[in-house]
């Protein structure tokens, strides 16, 4: 049997030659998308980048902010504790120095109600208290 060699088709050859054109074409263009998408994603990554540097920086100031707030306020506590701490002793110690009410002795009376001695003038009737042992 003697191999006979089969003459290449025209329309094959063409075809093959027009698909492997095409296929160029389909490859450059691709290589072009995919160059303007690595552009695009580089921008995208600066312009995210970029934002998020700006958030970081508001992030902070505002921290700032909230710490010195608090500072002061928790300063302004102390300041106003220390002012009623201060002026409740004040105002205790005024207490302690006037007495409200004087207790008699009980040398001044007798079981009848009556008092044996005379009127003493610092003693004031009015707030005078009679303890239990009185009668």
């Amino acid at each position: 049997m003697a191999l006979t060699r089969i003459k290449p088709n025209v329309n094959c050859e063409l075809f093959h030659q027009r698909y492997s054109e095409l296929s160029d074409e389909v490859r450059a263009k691709n290589k072009r998308e995919d160059r303007l998408l690595d552009i695009r994603l580089k921008y995208y990554e600066r312009e995210k980048n970029t934002r998020l540097n700006i958030l970081r920086k508001e992030q902070y100031q505002l921290e700032r902010t909230r710490s010195l707030l608090t500072e002061q306020c928790h300063k302004i506590q102390q300041d106003k504790q220390k002012q009623f701490i201060s002026s409740y002793f004040n105002g205790k110690t005024n207490l302690e120095q006037t007495p409200i009410v004087r207790l008699s002795t009980p040398e001044f009376f007798n079981t009848d109600w009556e008092t044996t001695t005379t009127d003493n003038n610092s003693i004031k009737h009015t707030n005078v208290i009679r303890p239990h042992s009185a009668g």
